[in-house]
């Protein structure tokens, strides 16, 4: 800084110096210096206010890369590099890539804190949904255990009609139908003997607690959720704001279900309390309300109802589900057919259709006398 003061109060001589140089040059044939090493050249033979002095009168003509801004306007060409500039710039420089490094740190060691905090917050509500399980286990036990009771003493009771009645029964078919009556008689009776024995099972699973266990399991093995209030909405719409015990209820999707969903077409399925579907079925509200209907199922029937689900699919595959439509209703109502008549898939597929009627704004009169019979838990 001293030496450009320096060269800014430089005689007028040395100035005039610089003019006799260049203009010596000019008369030599040798053009004016303008590049920088002509400059420092310059500077050397003349002196640094003769360069100054050429600076101030060709500020013009200098490449702007050769240009600095100087305090009150015009430019002045750094004659040295600062020694100590450069260090400064180092330091600056290493401070700043420090900092960048040091911020890197932070935030990675915030990213994960909030990681192990999030897994942390994750896993102790996923021992506390299953410590709710299991607490629901013993609750249902007894709290269910008298209906559950009732079942099983209806089905031993069954089958001591059944056995009863057997032999005057299979007299009756021999003598009125003969060898091939007879025959059709102990088809029949083989199957509703294996359909009681089933019965009789599932009333036994009941009462162990069995439903419970397995619900437990699943919700281990994926990942539960309980019903969102706009799920609640759509089935209470169609099944009755009481119809079951909504809070007990949950979807499961994912984990090992998702090899079970490969198997099965990626169909959804209710084992009890459990509704087991993929989230693109969970989207649509419609399929929702058909499950939970086999939610209301096993409220009112037991753990039975799956098999006689199975059955009706076995028995008749894809057409387990078709109840012939709201014209189908209409006929089957005249006839004298009730909600209970139907088969579980059949029951679960007029909710199901009942429930996109009412959300198309759809008349929904062939519907209504089942509906009805449904919310009154007749099924």
């Amino acid at each position: 800084m001293r030496q450009r003061e320096q060269l800014r109060s430089a005689p007028v001589g040395s100035k005039r110096a610089v003019r006799a140089a260049v203009h010596d040059g000019a008369q030599g044939g040798k053009p004016a210096p303008t590049t920088y090493s002509e400059l420092i050249a310059l500077q050397r033979a003349a002196g640094n206010a003769a360069v100054c002095q050429l600076l101030e009168d060709r500020a013009t003509d200098i490449p702007p890369t050769l240009t600095l801004p100087r305090k009150g306007g015009g430019n002045v060409v750094p004659v040295q590099r600062g020694f100590f500039d450069s260090i400064g710039n180092f330091f600056k420089g290493a401070a700043k890539a420090v900092g960048s490094a040091v911020s890197g740190v932070a935030r990675g060691i915030g990213k994960f804190a909030h990681t192990v905090g999030s897994a942390v917050a994750g896993a102790a509500r996923w021992v506390y949904a299953r410590l709710g399980d299991a607490g629901e286990w013993l609750l249902n036990l007894f709290r269910d255990l008298p209906g559950r009771l009732l079942r099983f003493g209806k089905a031993i009771a069954d089958g001591l009609i059944g056995l009863v009645t057997f032999i005057p029964e299979a007299i009756g078919a021999l003598i009125h139908g003969g060898i091939a009556g007879f025959a059709s008689w102990i088809w029949a009776k083989a199957k509703s003997g294996a359909a009681w024995v089933g019965t009789l099972i599932s009333r036994v699973f009941d009462l162990v607690g069995g439903p419970e266990l397995v619900e437990f399991v699943l919700h281990v093995v994926s990942n539960a959720t309980p019903l969102s209030g706009t799920e609640r909405a759509a089935a209470q719409s169609v099944l009755g704001a009481n119809a079951l015990r909504w809070d007990e209820v949950r979807i499961d999707e994912g984990g090992v279900l998702g090899l079970v969903f490969k198997l099965n077409q990626g169909r959804a399925f209710t084992t009890f309390h459990s509704i087991n579907m993929t989230a693109t079925d969970r989207a649509d509200l419609s399929i929702v309300v058909h499950e939970l209907t086999h939610v209301d199922q096993y409220e009112h029937a037991g753990s039975v109802y799956i098999g006689q689900a199975l059955g009706d699919q076995i028995a008749e595959g894809a057409h387990a589900y078709d109840y012939g439509g709201p014209s189908g209703l209409s006929a089957d109502r005249a006839a004298g057919k009730h909600y209970a008549d139907y088969g579980r898939e059949r029951q679960a597929q007029i909710a199901q259709d009942y429930y996109r009627d009412i959300t198309a704004g759809t008349p929904t009169t062939d519907y209504d006398p089942y509906i009805a019979e449904l919310r009154k838990g007749e099924l």
